[in-house]
């Protein structure tokens, strides 16, 4: 799956818990999500710039209009990343789900340790389907033989 792929399937299933996603799915959106709060967080320096900085160089304080806009510019970049946190949520829950595990380790991120499931997102599928579907990469996986006594 590549990025594009990634970034539509995030999106159609944005509040789907259920099933699985394969690693390139997770990791490709997790890019996404990184780049857009990048490029938010930019935007919102470049505001801070050009509406702050330059009355503050001079020695005053901004006027409120600047700082108006200011605000304005980091509570849409805010709104922005909560809407994109429940589609990464959701993607990151059915990654946890192909591998086997419960979508529930992502509580780990409440309380401090969130690296824990970023790292069981780096582990493999589980090869045959599991409670929460069919393998996804089940047509990558050759047929195995019958088992010869």
């Amino acid at each position: 799956m590549g990025f594009a792929d990634a970034v539509r399937s995030g999106f159609a299933n944005f509040a789907t818990f259920e099933g699985r996603a394969r690693r390139s799915e997770f990791w490709w959106f997790y890019l996404f999500l990184t780049l857009a709060a990048f490029g938010g967080g930019l935007i919102v320096m470049i505001v801070a710039f050009v509406t702050i900085v330059p009355g503050s160089r001079e020695g005053q304080d901004p006027s409120g209009l600047a700082v108006g806009i200011y605000l304005v510019a980091v509570g849409l970049w805010l709104i922005a990343m909560l809407v994109l946190y429940i589609p990464m949520l959701a993607v990151w829950a059915r990654r946890l789900h192909d591998m086997g595990q419960t979508g529930h380790w992502l509580w780990l991120s409440l309380v401090g340790v969130g690296i824990v499931p970023l790292i069981m997102a780096f582990f493999d599928s589980e090869a045959r389907p599991n409670r929460w579907g069919p393998d996804p990469k089940a047509h990558l996986h050759p047929a195995a033989p019958p088992y010869a006594a």
